[in-house]
């Protein structure tokens, strides 16, 4: 259980170097793929909605303290979705790649969506929503589908191999006794 949290936390360091260097040279349009969304919502959609809550809220708390001049707003809009990416992970097929592919490009246009009212409400500036839509919100949406189809598969397959390793150690516990 620790080392597939172990991992995740690398994971996060890993993305945040990559999306402050590498991805700032794929900027289409002023839209640059959020790893951080992907990731959070990835598992929020794996594990559950308490789980996905707080590992959006620690997600985006960080990507605040980094990348934004005002504390709470990345970490408030990542932690909604992380919680209902675990809320939607109970109903869905997790096995399926479809589903957190189209839950990533929902989930880019709202967290989007939240952070664009949040900064027009408290800070007071902004693009208009229909400009913002098409040149930013909608590549980024797309951006991020394209990292789901990378980042996806391979938490998955950490998690499952995770509880496939804890349950056979469980079994050889039970038959030594």
């Amino acid at each position: 259980m620790i080392f597939f949290y172990v991992l995740v936390s690398i994971s996060f360091v890993l993305a945040l170097l990559v999306e402050g260097s590498v991805f700032s040279f794929f900027i289409v349009e002023q839209a640059l793929p959020d790893i951080f969304l992907v990731m959070v919502v990835s598992l929020g959609f794996i594990l559950d909605e308490r789980r996905g809550a707080a590992i959006g809220l620690c997600a985006g708390l960080l990507q605040d303290v980094i990348f934004s001049k005002a504390l709470g707003f990345f970490a408030l809009a990542k932690m909604l979705l992380g919680y209902g990416a675990g809320l939607l992970g109970r109903e869905l097929y997790r096995e399926q790649l479809l589903a957190p592919v189209l839950l990533v490009f929902v989930g880019t246009l709202t967290h989007e969506f939240i952070l664009h009212l949040l900064v027009s409400q408290f800070i007071g500036f902004g693009l208009p929503v229909e400009m913002s839509l098409s040149r930013l919100f909608i590549p980024k949406a797309f951006y991020n589908m394209a990292l789901t189809l990378l980042i996806y598969p391979l938490f998955y397959r950490a998690y499952h191999r995770r509880r496939q390793i804890r349950s056979s150690f469980s079994r050889q516990k039970g038959a030594m006794r």
